[in-house]
């Protein structure tokens, strides 16, 4: 119960003042390392957004096909001027990667992702730049834990708020 209260506090200390500039809309990019492919990115709010990529991962037993999803939480901004501003996220979502089926080894996982990251939203142009880097535990076909980590960029259709 404690560490709920205190979990709750933090929260609401940190969602105060949290009045940025985001945009709205939809973001479309391409995301760069584990995995590589195109990523999309929805914004609820300027603290809530979902993303969501698709592409090829590579990983100890070759190459994979991966889609997940992710609900993030943005806190207030690192750094904010007319030129952009740059905030952190965290976030949970989901994963399944599919491998090829001519190895010795389960060619679909299941898991849970808890991306941690950052993006510099441009205030001129509608785009996003990020980072991140995301604990994943597998739940199927067995437990297990990984990680997936990448760079990429997104172009906003939409206005910023």
């Amino acid at each position: 119960m404690r560490l709920k209260l205190i979990t709750a506090i933090l929260i609401s200390g940190l969602c105060t003042g949290m009045a940025v500039a985001a945009p709205s809309g939809v973001g479309l990019g391409l995301i760069m390392g584990e995995p590589t492919g195109f990523s999309l990115k929805y914004w609820t709010s300027s603290q809530f957004a979902f993303d969501a990529a698709l592409g090829y991962s590579w990983w100890r037993y070759g190459q994979a096909f991966q889609v997940h999803g992710d609900l993030l939480w943005h806190s207030r901004s690192l750094t904010q001027s007319e030129d952009g501003f740059l905030p952190l996220y965290i976030g949970i979502g989901a994963r399944l990667k599919m491998a090829d089926e001519s190895h010795d080894y389960p060619d679909m996982r299941v898991g849970v992702r808890i991306p941690f990251g950052l993006e510099y939203v441009f205030a001129r142009v509608p785009v996003g730049l990020f980072l991140e880097l995301v604990p994943i535990i597998d739940l199927t076909p067995g437990t297990d834990w990984g990680g997936n980590s990448a760079i990429g960029f997104r172009y906003y259709f939409g206005s910023y708020k």
